[in-house]
């Protein structure tokens, strides 16, 4: 075992873009090691618990790993966690994986719903909650990373290749992080999450709040294993309905692309993807005007 084991890889971002399979995914691959529990927000939440409680999360992690792993779908969004692990962490390799916004946000507000955080509907809840947006400004969010990591160390995933085709989505991650092309198991090419709702709204707001509770006080594990849980999950909440799931209101659809857009072009710029065809976007006219 090695005293001093930290990440050489970590899954930056964004939240609801398969992070979570990505873990489980990741998690069986022989070569790789995770850390014991997914989503440390080390680098933007929990900086000064310090490096002991950190490495703390690799022990079981040997020389025979070549990836060491985390995944906390929140650094994205934070220049802070981006100037730390640049500084902490100088030869680590990064993982997006983008969403198209529209169905980023709709999983998100999903999520926010079962957790008990919003009672609002969709299109409401867009001016409730400013991250439902934000956090699909992947330009404005990536170029902090492009400019401390450079491209050739940010791997740039795009979420609808995970749903057409997760084995290949899963090769190429092998192929950046010079590992071995493994074949994943046949539970991994369905959805790992689906949406479901609380079946007791301030019950399921309260059950958050714990959550967050524990964490702070140190324990990002014991929170995974709750999370996991399948009986916790069988009370707390249920399936929808055939009639009963929350839909896309063409106001609230044109109000997302509209705010996102030109994130949408300056990302085909910057990464040299081609999201605005392959997301029905319109091209900007000057290409040229949104380059690093």
């Amino acid at each position: 075992m090695v005293d001093d084991v930290l990440p050489n890889f970590l899954f930056i971002g964004p939240d609801k873009a398969g992070s979570t399979w990505l873990h489980q995914a990741l998690g069986r691959h022989p070569q790789v090691c995770l850390s014991t529990a997914k989503e440390l927000f080390f680098f933007d939440q929990f900086y000064e618990r310090g490096w002991e409680w950190y490495k703390a999360y690799f022990t079981q992690c040997g020389q025979q790993c070549k990836v060491i792993g985390e995944i906390s779908h929140d650094y994205l969004f934070s220049s802070l966690a981006c100037d730390r692990i640049a500084r902490d962490l100088p030869s680590v390799k990064l993982m997006v994986c983008l969403r198209e916004p529209v169905q980023r946000a709709f999983s998100a507000y999903l999520y926010m719903v079962k957790q008990g955080r919003v009672a609002s509907d969709f299109g409401t809840a867009l001016y409730e909650m400013d991250e439902l947006v934000d956090h699909a400004r992947y330009a404005s969010h990536l170029r902090k990373y492009l400019d401390a990591f450079g491209r050739d160390r940010v791997h740039v995933a795009i979420f609808d290749d995970l749903e057409e085709s997760p084995q290949l989505f899963f090769d190429d991650l092998c192929d950046f992080l010079s590992i071995d092309r493994h074949r994943l198991a046949a539970e991994f090419e369905g959805k790992v999450n689906s949406a479901t709702r609380p079946r007791f709204f301030y019950i399921a707001g309260l059950a958050r709040k714990v959550g967050w509770l524990v964490r702070r006080w140190g324990m990002p594990g014991l929170v995974g294993s709750v999370k996991n849980s399948a009986w916790v999950n069988r009370i707390l909440y249920q399936e929808y309905g055939r009639d009963s799931k929350p839909e896309i209101s063409d106001e609230a659809r044109k109000y997302i692309r509209d705010q996102l857009m030109s994130e949408v072009q300056d990302l085909d710029t910057m990464v040299g993807t081609d999201l605005c065809a392959r997301w029905g976007y319109p091209k900007r006219a000057d290409s040229t005007s949104a380059q690093l």
